[in-house]
This record gives C-alpha cells, sequence and structure tokens, in this order.
C-alpha cells in the first residue's frame, strides 16, 4: 500500500522524552491558560460587536430619521402642510443637533477593526496550541509549558496593541472628555 505523503514530506520527529515540570494538585496548567486567553478574547471580540451594532444603530437612527423628516418636510411644505412641514424640520434639526453634540459613528470603524484582529488572534493561537500539543503530548512536558508562556506573551502584546488603537479612537478628533488628560488640537 503505498502512502499518501509525497516522499519529501516527512513527519517532524518527536523527542520520546520531554522533562515534566511539577505542578501541584489543582495548580493552572498550560491547557488551562491557553484555553483561558482564548475564552477572553472571544469575550472581548463579542463585546466589540456588541459596541459597534450600538453604533451603528445609533448612527442609523439618528441620521436616517434626520434624513426622512427633511425630506418629508420639504414634500409637506408645498403641499400646504405647513405644521407638519415644520414639526418635521424640527425633528430633523434636533436629530441634526443631537448626532453633532454627540458623535459617535466614527467608533464603528475601530470596533470592527478589533473584532476582526481579536478572532485572527484566537485562531492563530487556537492553531498553534493544536501545533504544540500535538508535538509535546506531554501536559506538564517543559517544552510545552515553554511553548504556551511564548503563546501568552503573543497574546499579550497583540492585546495591548489592540487596546492602544481603541483606546485611541475619539468619537470627535480634537475635543476632550471630562477627566481626558490627553491634549486637544488647537
Amino acid at each position: 500500500m503505498k502512502s499518501s505523503l509525497p516522499p519529501e514530506a516527512k513527519v517532524p520527529e518527536v523527542e520520546a522524552v520531554d522533562e515534566d515540570i511539577p505542578f501541584p494538585q489543582g495548580a493552572f496548567a498550560p491547557d488551562n491558560a491557553i484555553d483561558e486567553q482564548i475564552a477572553d478574547l472571544e469575550r472581548w471580540a463579542s463585546a466589540n460587536e456588541r459596541r459597534e451594532r450600538g453604533e451603528s444603530i445609533r448612527f442609523w437612527i439618528l441620521k436616517g430619521t434626520a434624513c426622512l423628516a427633511a425630506v418629508f418636510a420639504a414634500i409637506a411644505g408645498p403641499l400646504g402642510f405647513v405644521r407638519v412641514s415644520t414639526v418635521l424640520a424640527g425633528v430633523a434639526a434636533l436629530f441634526i443637533a443631537i448626532d453633532s453634540a454627540w458623535p459617535g459613528s466614527s467608533l464603528r470603524n475601530p470596533y470592527r477593526r478589533a473584532v476582526y484582529d481579536l478572532r485572527a488572534l484566537q485562531n492563530t493561537i487556537k492553531l498553534r496550541w493544536d501545533k504544540v500539543r500535538l508535538a509535546y503530548p506531554n501536559p506538564t512536558g517543559a517544552r510545552r509549558v515553554a511553548n504556551a508562556l511564548a503563546l501568552l506573551d503573543a497574546i499579550q502584546t497583540k492585546r495591548e496593541d489592540i487596546g492602544r488603537y481603541l483606546g485611541s479612537a475619539e468619537a470627535s478628533p480634537g475635543v476632550s472628555r471630562a477627566g481626558d488628560s490627553r491634549k486637544t488640537a488647537t
């Protein structure tokens, strides 16, 4: 029977012995650490999805209502519905004023980017951890623990990058929020 692997594709050799690191009973194991980080990334991605969805709903409610009210006000005026036209124009002005005073729609892109980056990080970590578990089957082996620590460092670095661009996203560039110590553009 022929092998399904091409002759040049060799299976990597796994060392039979991987030094055990003695973990006390019930201690935090590398598998648990990676699994909890992946679950944490999912929670953060879901929270960003909710924020992005809320910003999108806010965008369409404020801008959509303002636009429709302005269109119907323009139509109602020439048809003789002066009061209706005035009320609709007032509604359009109110919604435009609210959106101008508290702009938030510029935050949708950073939230969307964060969700994408977090999900990509989850998939990358999951794939790398699966490779580590296959290469080093001993759950308390020194190499497996070392790889887990390297993955945790990579997760921390990427989380800091994502937090940095989410933290620097401003709804209204140049305007400081209450309690914000960043300088504003003048």
